[in-house]
């Protein structure tokens, strides 16, 4: 985890200190709002285009901190990325619904290489993130959101619990990565 000691030591601007301590939260808001998706689809609470606006506006929120550091190009290429992750797992969560086990192995396989873009992106934006730190990270990310799925889809209650609890310490996980080598960009940058 990074100390104000870090940040202090690092010569950023104070202007920018917020934005390292946000990115550590970004993969954390993600998994929240994912989570309360899969509640909305398999409870059936109607409230399911409120839950995809709360996880557009953290998709935006990627983007914008992208954008502060690395210009708003980057910032709009990631949240395409992104984007495209969700939309494909949002049709994961209707193949599986509809028990299509072709439509769900085709979802699955392109679910992963939607980790490869943006992990590929990732290292080439930022040399303080290298691609397999970040496929082994998403990848990880990826199994365990489709292992809360399908405890969902099964009512495995208990495996969902324990599964969202994985998430969000590897959010805690992910978050560390990328905010590190935000702080490192920044520091030695500049």
């Amino acid at each position: 985890m990074i100390s104000i000691k870090q940040l202090e030591d690092s010569g950023i601007p104070s202007s920018q200190v917020p934005l390292v301590f946000e990115s550590r939260m970004l993969w954390r808001d993600l998994t929240t709002w994912i989570q309360a998706y899969l509640v909305s689809v398999f409870a059936g609470f109607g409230n399911q285009n409120s839950v995809e606006e709360k996880i557009r506006t953290v998709i935006v929120k990627f983007g914008n901190n992208l954008s502060t550091v690395f210009g708003g190009e980057i910032g709009e290429q990631y949240i395409g990325l992104i984007t495209n992750w969700i939309n494909t797992f949002k049709l994961l969560v209707n193949a599986q619904i509809n028990d299509d086990a072709d439509t769900v192995n085709e979802y699955m396989n392109q679910l992963y290489e939607n980790i490869n873009q943006m992990a590929i992106f990732l290292s080439e934006i930022n040399p303080f993130w290298a691609e397999s730190e970040w496929k082994a990270l998403l990848y990880r990310f990826n199994e365990i959101i489709i292992e809360q799925l399908s405890a969902f889809l099964y009512k495995e209650y208990t495996k969902n619990i324990e599964a969202f609890d994985k998430l969000l310490n590897l959010t805690s996980i992910i978050g560390n990565y990328y905010s590190k080598g935000m702080l490192n960009y920044l520091t030695y940058s500049g």
